[in-house]
């Protein structure tokens, strides 16, 4: 009786600290921009459920133990505007409730998606009280000159409401607030991380709507707040947005046209500043009941198959349109790609920037996108899309185990530039430099078939895999397949994460030597040693396929 009254009086404890915390916020630690939870830094190791899991609690039931054995440490899932106000003034939060319980019976925290009046460029989650009245919530107009994407001649409309509708701001405002009033109220240990505003706003179909009200703000002066931010950042503008701007001599004022043209791309500007503006009203209402860091997600573009503004939602998020974001938004914390593209690479550069750190929401899982990401870009964390689809026991599964186990560690690292990232898309060895000593890194598999050949030897068939999961796209030809992360520790201590990866260390002109060298894990920031490899397996530290994680001591020779 005694240990279950010591073991309440424990949980008690914990609940309160917890609730005393500082609210979820983004702060710039050192040399990158990191997500504080519980006031201390948090790697995002998550998955978005599928649109409509979270709208059931027994649909959810098995699959929340499911997600705490893959290792995720934090969910995506989803509030429904329909769901929550389906009549005017009436809300009904059960089911945000239910997922909370859930998520803090598995020790997991979310991050909640808004789906309010946009979802992928349609307003299918708008209620029907909302949708039914067209006079007071005007629809989009669109002049269409090919089918919108993943449609077809004949399939029934999908509602597409107008940004500029005064009316529906009004109301997805009052939702949205009322939604994070609620939360701030039975969330005070913050199980909720960050919120996401809104899907992959924009619009299809055409390049920019042309109702009324829309026709109204295009034959308008430009607003004063875009015309002197696009001056004060001129020299640090995006290319895309300054070279449209430049076509017009840079003008200072005037109409939409008139300072930006006439064709797409400008309308892709006016659509950007009109759901930007839209979202930013959203948020910044909502940041007065419960300030947590809010994001908006891009559907890319353009992109392959979908070339122009309005093949892919016209005024999102995009890379280009990111001036325009940032000048209308300052509410909204970050802009995310949700990448299904094959140049992740190029993706992830194209929106890192100082004023936007990195998070992917959506994407399909391989393994080195996800070293990409928190090494080369500092992202805050990596989300795949479908998670449930997935089973314990693959690839996903081990690699959050491994980041997850020494996610203190990598961010301590990413803070003070004390971790390397190894991407080789080539057989050649890489040099680097880390704390004082210089780094030689080859690809291990590769490595070891040189040296056979160069002793007369066959080399064994077969080769790595670039972290691909059973049920998704084969890895694209270019994807590193030795990749991980060289994470500085104490005088002379290295840890290596990853797969398929060698080092050699010298140092001020002396060779390097491993004084010894043992796999293990971290279990509360603390190392916990597993085997001492030595022999053979020093040339074969990490797995060729699979993450590996081992702890290197160097010692230093006279020669």
């Amino acid at each position: 009786m005694l240990k279950q009254f010591v073991g309440i009086v424990a949980l008690a404890t914990l609940c309160l600290h917890a609730a005393g915390a500082s609210l979820p916020r983004l702060e710039q630690r050192g040399k990158s921009t990191q997500l504080i939870v519980d006031d201390k830094p948090y790697l995002i190791l998550g998955g978005e459920l599928h649109n409509s899991s979270a709208s059931s609690a027994d649909y959810m039931a098995p699959i929340w133990p499911r997600l705490k054995q893959m290792n995720l440490n934090t969910v995506l899932s989803t509030v429904s505007w329909d769901m929550v106000e389906p009549e005017e003034g009436r809300f009904d939060f059960s089911s945000l409730d239910r997922q909370l319980e859930a998520a803090r019976a598995q020790g997991m925290r979310l991050a909640v998606i808004w789906f309010g009046a946009y979802k992928n460029a349609r307003s299918t989650y708008a209620p029907g009280w909302v949708r039914r009245d067209t006079a007071r919530f005007p629809r989009v107009v669109a002049k269409r000159s090919k089918p919108e994407f993943m449609s077809y001649e004949g399939a029934m409309p999908m509602a597409v409401l107008t940004p500029f509708s005064a009316q529906l701001q009004t109301a997805e405002r009052r939702a949205f607030t009322a939604f994070l009033a609620h939360l701030k109220a039975i969330d005070p240990q913050h199980t909720v991380i960050l919120i996401q505003v809104d899907n992959e706003v924009g619009m299809l179909g055409d390049s920019r709507d042309r109702s009324k009200l829309a026709q109204a703000a295009w034959d308008a002066q430009v607003p004063a707040s875009l015309m002197n931010h696009l001056e004060r950042h001129r020299g640090t503008l995006r290319p895309e947005l300054l070279a449209i701007w430049g076509r017009q001599q840079f003008r200072r004022g005037g109409t939409w046209e008139q300072v930006f043209g006439k064709d797409v791309q400008a309308e892709e500007i006016f659509m950007a500043w009109a759901y930007a503006t839209y979202l930013e009203r959203v948020a910044q209402a909502g940041k007065k009941e419960l300030a947590l860091p809010m994001y908006v997600n891009a559907w890319l573009g353009p992109q392959p198959g979908q070339p122009q503004a309005g093949d892919y939602p016209s005024g999102g998020p995009v890379a280009r349109m990111m001036d325009v974001w940032k000048a209308a938004a300052p509410s909204i914390d970050l802009l995310a790609p949700d990448i299904y593209v094959d140049d992740v690479k190029g993706t992830l550069a194209d929106f890192d920037r100082a004023d936007n750190p990195i998070f992917v929401p959506e994407a399909r899982f391989k393994a080195v996108n996800v070293f990409r990401a928190i090494g080369v870009h500092k992202a805050l964390g990596w989300s795949i899309f479908g998670v449930e689809d997935l089973f314990p026991g693959k690839q996903l599964t081990q690699v959050y185990e491994v980041l997850g186990c020494m996610s203190d560690v990598i961010l301590r690292a990413q803070a003070h530039g004390a971790m390397h990232t190894v991407l080789l898309e080539r057989d050649d060895p890489v040099p680097a430099s880390l704390a004082g000593y210089s780094l030689t890194v080859r690809g291990m598999t590769a490595q070891i078939k040189k040296m056979m050949f160069d002793a007369g030897l066959s080399a064994p068939a077969g080769g790595s895999a670039a972290g691909g999961e059973a049920a998704v796209p084969a890895p694209v030809k270019k994807d590193p397949t030795s990749f991980g992360f060289v994470i500085a520790g104490g005088a002379g201590e290295f840890f290596l994460v990853g797969q398929d990866f060698m080092v050699d260390f010298a140092r001020n002109g002396k060779l390097a030597e491993i004084d010894f060298v043992e796999e293990g894990r971290f279990r509360d920031g603390r190392w916990i040693p597993g085997r001492r490899l030595n022999g053979d397996e020093l040339v074969m530290l990490l797995p060729a396929q699979g993450v590996g994680l081992i702890r290197v001591k160097l010692l230093e020779t006279e020669r």
